[in-house]
């Protein structure tokens, strides 16, 4: 039927499905990452073959349920990126990275492996939402205490916050704070 069974036979009052977001790549098939109550995190591609969805990637579980993933734009990187948030307070940047498998039949398709999981500090608060910016190369994270967080990576491909935007709940303007990159 074409249908992605995911988060199906959960427990009672599990809401399944809580958020996904498409892979944008010009020249990956239709693929899709899948976050759950369960604390699933699941890539899935579409198969023009077998005119099915499949599961390709399960990436690092959150203990509890995921309120939001984003996958970064791509342009022209060799590999993927994709955020994960939960109710676990974990904020998680996934690398995926691309691989090639050939078929019976000779035909070579693309797949996606995960190469590593990072799990950035966001000093204790929850995230429930977070989102890259047009390139892909800043993610920036928001939740409870009126705080955005914005995330970069170094030459070592550690994730670091690097400046955060602090609401005024009083009805002011925001107030932003960089860090120095160390």
């Amino acid at each position: 039927n074409g249908s992605i069974e995911a988060e199906v036979g959960g427990k009672g009052g599990e809401l399944g499905v809580t958020s996904l977001s498409w892979c944008g790549g010009r020249f990956e098939p239709p693929t899709l990452v899948v976050g759950g109550s369960s604390g699933n995190v699941s890539v899935y591609r579409y198969s023009d073959t077998s005119r099915s969805w499949n599961l390709i990637v399960s990436l690092p579980k959150h203990e509890r349920g995921v309120l939001d993933v984003s996958w970064a734009p791509n342009v022209g990187r060799s590999y993927h990126l994709i955020a994960s948030c939960g109710q676990d307070n974990v904020l998680r940047v996934h690398r995926l990275k691309r691989g090639t498998s050939t078929d019976g039949q000779q035909k070579t398709t693309t797949s996606l492996e995960l190469e590593s999981s990072q799990v950035l500090e966001t000093g204790g608060s929850e995230v429930w939402k977070c989102e890259w910016n047009v390139t892909g190369t800043v993610l920036a994270s928001s939740g409870d205490g009126g705080v955005v967080q914005l995330w970069k990576s170094d030459y070592r491909k550690d994730w670091s916050c690097v400046s955060e935007v602090h609401g005024d709940t009083n009805g002011g303007a925001a107030v932003a704070a960089s860090k120095m990159m160390s």
